[in-house]
C-alpha cells in the first residue's frame, strides 16, 4: 500500500497529477510509486523537477545504482517512467526542454532465464494437483497456465464473461492490460474446469475464497504458491505459469505469430522474452545442421 508522504507528494504537484491521471489500475500504482521516489530526490538536493536538466537525471540513476542498490532492470523501469512523464509535460507546457532523450540507462539482459521455468510436465502435475485439491484451485492455475491470463485478469473472471459463444466456440471475453478487451477461445480441458469450479451459479465471481469473497491478487499468489510446494515444485509465483503457457504453444508447434496474439502483446519480441525453453540445447539449430550435413561425417577423419 503507498504511504501517505507518497500519495501527498504526487498529489500536490500538478505536472505529476495530469501526467498519472492518463492512468489506472496497477500501471498508476507503479507510476506514482516511481514518480514520488524521483520528486523525493528532488527534493531532498534541492532540485526543480521542472527545471532538471539531462546532468541532473544522470546523477539520480547513479544514485539509484550506487547508493540505493537497486538492480539495472528496477532503474531502467524508473527511467522509463521518467521518460513518460517529460514528454508528458513538455506537451502540457510544464517544461520547455525534456531532459530524458540522451540520459544513459543500464543494461538489462532478459537472456539469463530469471524466472525458474516449468516444463509441460510439470504444468500437467500442477494441474492435477489443483484439481484435487478444489474446482476453485484448478480453475486458477487452467486460467493462468493454460490461457496465459495475468494473475489480477484471473482474478477478476467472472462467470458470465465465460457463458456465450462465437462462430461456434466457447469464448472468455475480457478486458486485459491497459483496459484492451480481448476474446479467447477455450477447448473442452478449460470450459470443463470452469464450468466445475462454477458450479450452480450463473453470475458472479468465478473464483472466490471460502468465504465467498473475491480472490485478491495476493490471494493468487498465496494459492500458487501453496500449490507449488505441495506438489515438489518449490515456490511459484503466478506469472511463472503465463511463462509456461507460451513455452508449451510454442512447443506445440504453435505459429509465433499465433502466439503472440495469445499472448496478447502488441510486440513479437515479447515472444521470445516469455520462451522459457529458448534456452534448450536439445533445440539448437546446430544439430539440424549438423544432420543436414550427415552425408559427408563418415568421410570426415576421425
Amino acid at each position: 500500500m503507498q504511504s501517505t508522504a507518497v500519495r501527498s507528494r504526487t498529489n500536490t504537484h500538478p505536472a505529476a497529477q495530469g501526467f498519472l491521471a492518463r492512468y489506472s489500475g496497477d500501471s498508476r500504482k507503479t507510476y506514482t510509486a516511481a514518480l514520488a521516489r524521483y520528486l523525493a530526490w528532488c527534493e531532498s538536493v534541492d532540485v526543480d523537477p521542472l527545471q532538471a536538466s539531462r546532468a541532473d537525471v544522470e546523477i539520480y540513476r547513479v544514485h539509484l545504482l550506487e547508493h540505493e542498490h537497486l538492480k539495472p532492470s528496477t532503474v531502467y523501469g524508473y527511467l522509463s517512467v521518467l521518460s513518460a512523464f517529460y514528454r508528458v509535460a513538455v506537451a502540457d507546457e510544464w517544461v520547455e526542454h525534456d531532459p530524458m532523450p540522451l540520459v544513459r540507462r543500464p543494461r538489462v539482459y532478459y537472456d539469463d532465464n530469471r524466472l525458474a521455468g516449468l516444463s509441460r510436465h510439470d504444468l500437467e502435475k500442477l494441474i492435477l494437483h489443483a484439481d484435487q485439491r478444489s474446482p476453485q484451485h484448478a480453475a486458477l492455475v487452467i486460467l493462468l497456465g493454460v490461457l496465459g491470463l495475468r494473475v489480477s485478469e484471473a482474478a477478476r473472471v467472472r462467470i458470465e464473461d465465460f457463458a456465450g459463444y462465437e462462430r461456434g466456440h466457447r469464448v472468455l471475453r475480457l478486458i486485459g492490460k491497459g483496459g484492451k478487451p480481448a476474446t479467447m477461445p477455450l477447448p473442452p480441458l478449460v470450459f470443463r474446469v470452469l464450468d466445475k469450479a462454477a458450479g450452480d451459479r450463473d453470475f458472479g465471481p468465478l473464483l472466490t475464497t471460502r468465504t465467498g469473497r473475491q480472490l485478491s491478487r495476493n490471494d493468487a499468489y498465496r494459492w500458487i504458491d501453496t500449490l507449488g510446494r505441495q506438489c515438489g515444485l518449490g515456490h511459484i509465483h503466478p506469472h511463472q505459469l503465463r511463462h509456461a503457457a507460451v513455452t508449451a504453444a510454442l512447443d506445440a508447434g504453435a505459429d509465433l505469430r499465433d502466439v503472440q496474439t495469445f499472448g496478447r502483446w502488441s510486440d513479437a519480441r515479447m515472444v521470445e522474452r516469455y520462451d522459457r525453453n529458448r534456452h534448450n540445447l536439445d533445440r539448437h539449430a546446430v544439430y539440424k545442421l549438423g544432420a543436414h550435413l550427415s552425408g559427408i561425417a563418415d568421410r570426415i577423419a576421425a
